[in-house]
């Protein structure tokens, strides 16, 4: 016996086994080609000396993890593998093996899931494991929308199913990067103990198999599945070949070969393949099965959707939002045709988390048009140590202070370019400071001039008139609008301004609040500098630590109150129009919630309200007093829920009464 390959076989079955347990855990450490690579060679050692094959080799038997806390399930049917091919002479050499129709499917890369229904009825849903034994994780696949709870099929029901988590869903979770893929998503979700969590990340469950349908009997694979999609499961799509003639057999093997560069780009889930299964359930009794797959069936593998590099270095990136992310330069990769040579690392804890460093190993995903990111650094692999990369303390772009929102930084800028077209365009919006004659596309058109390269420069625009005015969809009289509008803004009360200026986290609310605190802008400038003003934000009702060093990080960077000096200067008052609410009016300290059409606007109601020390919220509670509704609000939600907790209802005649009027 050769000796050398012994031992080669060996290490394969024991590095494969390691990679099973890895990609279990979700934590593997090669990609999806390289792993397939080593199993090929393992399966093609043993094929040439049977004699090493063991009971224990990962092409006999599955390895996997199991959940401490969940309940064990042995199968009724046990759950193998596909015999994995990745080659057209794979292809043919399957289909060699049987004759007639051929039944194509998409080969979901998900969590497998056994569901039983029973009488009608979801009854219970367990893993794959190790193929012979899963985990029973009812509870969280009860929550999928596409698992239904009902069936007309009353007889005892198992299908297989695989739970995935759809792109968008993905990428709507996984904003941190905390996740590899949509794959370990699926399944760190299902095999939570807590259901909640499932039914929150909207995971799908496709059925691709039916196990048994008592005292039911079928010819074929495609009626099997059509029973099923009566029942109303989401059934996975596939085509039919007829195998017999050369025409059918061709097109099957163009089908399949093409499948990754025509279909999977659209497609909202991810897989990894396809597989190939003889349709006629009696050719697939004499076919039978080997002692880990069935030979009536194969996995064709598409090439892996990640790969290896070297991290060669973080850039920094920022967004519309003035959210500064990372993002990691790398040696050239290739994945599914596309080559990418950079990647987002979604925030700073990601990379501190993940310990990734400048030098390193990493792996690189892209799953259809989901935005290429790094995965984690193969820190085994790490022969340079560089340090831990460190977050700014100033904006890459324009210099501005750097201020944190929970894991996220963010540049605090006023005039800091990516994001300066934003700002504006909100700026002028009828919420801020509603300027007439300047909506969103003039912003454009006035920033892609140069007219404009900052807030400042929109009381300026008087010195661009000749030009302006020549421009296309201009003329004189929309340029007069438009610097009547400038006009009446440079009045608007300081609460308007701060609102318009984009401030992180500072909404209309907490511009209000500040609005009564200040007298004018002056004012704030000149205590922002104090070095109370930190704490006299946080003794605000509504603010807290990140509203707080969000708003003093504004206040603190110098093009910021250059900036605000100009426009003063350009004549913006930004005067406060707080007036101390009337506290000794009826409403004083009450809160009303205001629905239905009135007779002007529901701000102006809620102005007059606040005026005269009133609150306004924007829904019925057992702390509401006051419910002020047009007549057309009778019968709504709103009226139902005041009455059931004896709220008050006022129409507004009786809030007129109310407040002493006619």
């Amino acid at each position: 016996m050769n000796t050398t390959v012994e031992e080669q076989v060996k290490f394969l079955q024991e590095e494969i086994k390691k990679h099973d347990r890895l990609y279990e855990q979700n934590q593997p450490i090669i990609t999806d080609s390289e792993y397939d690579e080593l199993y090929l060679e393992l399966v093609k050692l043993e094929m040439e000396h049977p004699e090493l094959v063991t009971e224990e080799s990962p092409t006999q038997k599955i390895h996997t993890v199991v959940v401490e806390g969940l309940k064990k399930v042995v199968h009724s049917s046990p759950m193998l593998s596909q015999e994995k091919i990745t080659t057209e002479e794979g292809i043919r050499k399957f289909l060699e093996k049987g004759h007639g129709i051929v039944l194509v499917q998409q080969k979901l890369d998900g969590l497998t899931i056994v569901d039983t229904h029973n009488g009608g009825e979801f009854e219970q849903a367990v893993t794959r494991g190790d193929g012979y034994i899963g985990e029973l994780v009812s509870h969280s696949v009860s929550t999928f929308k596409s698992v239904p709870k009902k069936i007309p099929f009353t007889g005892k029901l198992e299908v297989r199913s695989e739970a995935l988590v759809p792109f968008e869903e993905f990428e709507r979770i996984n904003v941190d990067g905390r996740y590899s893929n949509p794959r370990n998503l699926a399944s760190g979700t299902v095999r939570q103990l807590d259901s909640s969590i499932a039914s929150e990340r909207n995971l799908r469950a496709i059925v691709f198999d039916l196990i048994s349908a008592e005292n039911m009997e079928f010819e074929n694979d495609m009626e099997q599945l059509d029973f099923l999609e009566e029942q109303g499961f989401d059934v996975v799509p596939y085509e039919v070949f007829n195998i017999d003639s050369v025409e059918g057999k061709e097109s099957l093997v163009e089908y399949v070969l093409n499948y990754a560069q025509t279909i999977r780009p659209s497609l909202p889930y991810m897989i990894d393949g396809l597989i190939l299964k003889f349709a006629d359930l009696g050719l697939r009794e004499e076919l039978g099965y080997a002692s880990k797959y069935p030979k009536w069936a194969c996995a064709f593998k598409f090439p892996s959707m990640d790969a290896t590099t070297t991290l060669r270095e973080i850039v920094l990136q920022v967004g519309k939002s003035g959210q500064i992310t990372p993002v990691g330069e790398f040696d050239t990769v290739n994945i599914d045709g596309v080559r990418i040579s950079r990647a987002t690392l979604h925030n700073f804890r990601n990379i501190r988390e993940k310990d990734i460093r400048i030098g390193d190993k990493i792996v690189v995903a892209r799953a259809n048009d989901v935005i290429p990111q790094i995965i984690k650094s193969l820190h085994e692999e790490r022969t340079i140590v560089s340090g831990v990369y460190e977050a700014p303390t100033h904006c890459p772009v324009c210099s501005s202070e750097s201020t944190w929102d929970g894991e996220n930084l963010f540049c605090t800028g006023i005039d800091c370019e990516p994001q300066l077209v934003g700002k504006l365009q909100h700026f002028v919006s009828r919420g801020a400071m509603n300027i007439d004659g300047l909506g969103e596309k003039t912003i454009q058109q006035l920033y892609e001039k140069k007219f404009i390269t900052s807030i400042a420069d929109i009381y300026r625009l008087e010195t661009h008139q000749a030009d302006i005015v020549q421009m296309e969809g201009f003329g004189q009289k929309k340029y007069d609008k438009m610097i009547a509008g400038i006009e009446v803004s440079k009045k608007l009360p300081l609460n308007k301004v701060i609102y318009g200026l984009s401030i992180h986290l500072i909404g209309e609310t907490a511009s209000k609040q500040l609005g009564k605190v200040f007298t004018n802008m002056n004012d704030l400038l000149t205590q922002s500098k104090e070095e109370h003003f930190k704490q006299n934000l946080l003794a605000l009702s509504d603010f807290g630590d990140r509203m707080t060093n969000s708003f003093a990080g504004f206040m603190h960077t110098t093009k910021n109150i250059q900036i605000l000096q100009e426009m003063m200067d350009l004549g913006v008052e930004m005067v406060s129009d707080y007036v101390k609410p009337d506290e000794s009016s009826p409403i004083a300290g009450k809160t009303f919630v205001i629905t239905g059409a009135l007779s002007k606007g529901r701000n102006e109601f809620k102005a007059d309200i606040e005026a005269l020390g009133g609150k306004v919220s924007g829904s019925v509670s057992k702390k509401t007093d006051f419910l002020l509704m047009g007549e057309d609000a009778v019968g709504t939600s709103k009226a139902l829920k005041a009455e059931e907790l004896g709220i008050r209802i006022l129409f507004e005649n009786d809030y007129i009464a109310l407040l002493g009027g006619e």
